[in-house]
Order: structure tokens, then C-alpha cells, then sequence
């Protein structure tokens, strides 16, 4: 039962993007691109969630996780948010929905469901791309990664799943990111590293 509601909230979510001429108009807990993260939080709080500052990266962007526990959610269980690493503003330059899950299989029916929806809600408006490969965060090349990405002209909009090999110490999960252009480019240039 939780299931379903689960997969009627983001598709109602999702029903509203769909008629959204800008990738601002889309929101996850009510965090959207262009909103500073200064309306949701104090700088202490920011600076202090989880991040990434120690993977490699030209640190262009910062990425924090806030997790259910740390900011009342009602769909997801984290949320990540890119954020230019020297803006005071702390503008959202992308938001993603975390939701985790108990079993292998749970993750990919709940993964092709939402895919699947997505699809359906979306038609022919937006060129789409279905991506699968190793995740470059286990150099162990054991956790996997699928996702099908929408191509908005202001950015891009994915649906994923990510299969973590178990010496990751990560759960498995669903995730539904909105990002800007040039967040998109960022994360595709190895995080600014290149290669």
C-alpha cells in the first residue's frame, strides 16, 4: 500500500512539470533551481550537512545531503543540492530525491514503475536517453548505475537506480534529480577534472 502511495505522490508531482516551461518550476521538498538554500536553512546548517568536498572534484559546485532525519520530508528519504562552492546567495543549481531501498528488487520495480510513468506523463515533449554503466565513486567497478534522462532546454531531468556493490556500505536507491545545464556538464566532466 505504501508503494502505491508512494508512486501517486511523485506521479502527481510529476503531472505539474510537465506543463513547466522552465526548470525552475520544478521542486523536490520544496527546494527548487534559482531559490536560495538561505529561505530553507541558516549558513551554520548548510555548511554543516554532509558533502562531497572529499571526493575529487574542482569544486565549481558543493554538494550537501540532508537526510529525512535533519528536514521534515514527505516524500523522500535524502535530498542532495548542488550549490556553487563561492556564492554567499547559495543559489540551488540542482536538487535531487534520494528514496532508499529494502531489497535489490524492491529498487528496480520501483525504479521501472516511476521510469515508466515518467515516460508516459512526458510523451514526445522532452528527448530522452536511457544511460546505464559503473558507478565512478566504487573504483571496484562493482556498483552499477541506470538512468533515463530527460532533456529539458534549460537543463536535464533523470530517473535513476543505483545498484551499490555491498563493500560500499550504501543503499540502494532511487533517485530523481533536476539539474541546470551547467551542473549537468560539470558532473559529465568528471566533476570539472576532465577525462
Amino acid at each position: 500500500m505504501k508503494k502505491i502511495l508512494l508512486v501517486l505522490i511523485i506521479l502527481i508531482s510529476f503531472k505539474s512539470w510537465t506543463k513547466a516551461d522552465d526548470i525552475e518550476d520544478f521542486e523536490i521538498e520544496g527546494l527548487s533551481i534559482g531559490d536560495s538554500l538561505l529561505n530553507h536553512f541558516n549558513v551554520n546548517e548548510i555548511k554543516n550537512f554532509q558533502n562531497y568536498d572529499d571526493l575529487p572534484s574542482d569544486m565549481s559546485f558543493r554538494i550537501i545531503e540532508i537526510f529525512s532525519n535533519e528536514m521534515k520530508m514527505e516524500l523522500y528519504d535524502s535530498v542532495q543540492i548542488y550549490y556553487k562552492s563561492n556564492d554567499k546567495s547559495f543559489k540551488i543549481h540542482g536538487v535531487n530525491g534520494g528514496l532508499f531501498c529494502d531489497t535489490k528488487k524492491k529498487c528496480i520495480n520501483q525504479y521501472d514503475e516511476i521510469k515508466d510513468d515518467i515516460s508516459k506523463l512526458f510523451g514526445d515533449n522532452l528527448e530522452s536517453e536511457n544511460i546505464t554503466g559503473k558507478h565512478k565513486d566504487d573504483n571496484t567497478g562493482q556498483s552499477k548505475y541506470n538512468y533515463v534522462v530527460y532533456y529539458h532546454p534549460y537543463g536535464e531531468i533523470a530517473v535513476g537506480y543505483t545498484d551499490w556493490a555491498n563493500h560500499m556500505n550504501y543503499n540502494d536507491n532511487v533517485s530523481i534529480d533536476i539539474t541546470t545545464q551547467e551542473v549537468s556538464n560539470w558532473v559529465k566532466s568528471n566533476y570539472g577534472l576532465g577525462g
